[in-house]
């Protein structure tokens, strides 16, 4: 099975402003409903994922603009994708997917460092060990980071694992 090119960019558009959607709805539902989407930016929850979005929502413009410049010049590349040419993003949207479904029942420490070292080894790094530390590292640097600078309790899990820092 074969895509167009230009399909996969509206493909992945679509997917990227539901993202941007599902982020705006929990900011003002779930996350205000629990009081942690109210305040100022330094003491409120949903600045950070507000400000992610945001950002997405202004390179995904950016490449709608793009898009349409392209197609409207007919300089699109109709290139034809094969299906096997996307396994590894699907996979890392699996993995991803799997990361969140777990996240709160396992916590942070036990889930975020496996799943960096999957996207790596999906991503094509070999090196076993460099993997490991630096899944390992990256995972503690972030929770430092989230905990420490920003006050972000992350989830601990049904072994309430947190590092106080």
């Amino acid at each position: 099975m074969t895509f167009r090119r230009h399909h996969l960019i509206w493909l992945a558009i679509a997917f990227f402003a539901i993202v941007i959607a599902v982020v705006f709805q929990q900011i003002h539902t779930d996350m205000a409903e629990q009081g942690i989407a109210s305040g100022g930016p330094y003491d409120n929850a949903a600045a950070y994922p507000q400000a992610i979005a945001v950002l997405i929502g202004l390179l995904l413009f950016v490449q709608l603009v793009l898009t349409l410049l392209t197609r409207e010049r007919g300089q699109e590349a109709d290139d034809v994708v094969a299906l096997s040419s996307l396994a590894r993003p699907v996979a890392m949207l699996a993995v991803f997917a799997v990361y969140l479904g777990v996240l709160n029942w396992l916590g942070y420490h036990l889930t975020t460092p496996p799943m960096i070292f999957a996207v790596m080894a999906i991503a094509g790094m070999r090196r076993w060990w460099v993997m490991i530390v630096a899944a390992v590292a990256l995972s503690l640097g972030f929770a430092f980071l989230f905990e420490f600078f920003l006050k972000i309790v992350l989830p601990g899990g049904i072994f309430r694992l947190n590092i106080s820092w």
